[in-house]
């Protein structure tokens, strides 16, 4: 099980979703296992049941896998928590990639895309 722990932009409490794996999409979505919209990232923010939020982190054991830039599949991981900023991915301090940029009509050339959070024994669920 995944836990997705979404910070607001203001001092509102946090929102927490969970489901069996969760999926970025080129779209600028991101999904649940049964493909429904959980949060839309707009403006450099996760709007998630109408409300803005600056980020979200799931903690535990968390295996990535992504389609790159130039279409290869790769899966990478355990981390033991992974945070969602601003288009960017961490692993605590460390810049994993991009899955947007600052300026929405930018080109996506070098983002990774179809980002897959799966938690331990779930990277054969999550086609």
């Amino acid at each position: 099980m995944i836990i997705l722990t979404f910070r607001p932009l203001r001092g509102e409490s946090r929102t927490i979703v969970r489901g069996a794996f969760f999926r970025i999409c080129a779209d600028r979505t991101l999904r649940g296992p049964d493909n429904t919209v959980t949060a839309t990232y707009t403006n450099g923010l996760w709007q998630v049941r109408q409300r803005p939020h600056r980020s979200f982190e799931c903690e535990g054991e968390v295996y990535l896998r992504v389609t790159e830039s130039d279409g290869r599949h790769v899966s990478a991981g355990p981390y033991q928590s992974v945070r969602f900023s601003q288009g960017i991915i961490f692993s605590g301090e460390v810049r994993l990639g991009a899955h947007a940029s600052a300026d929405e009509s930018a080109p996506t050339a070098g983002l990774l895309q179809n980002i897959t959070l799966l938690a331990a024994g779930g990277l054969s669920r999550a086609a």
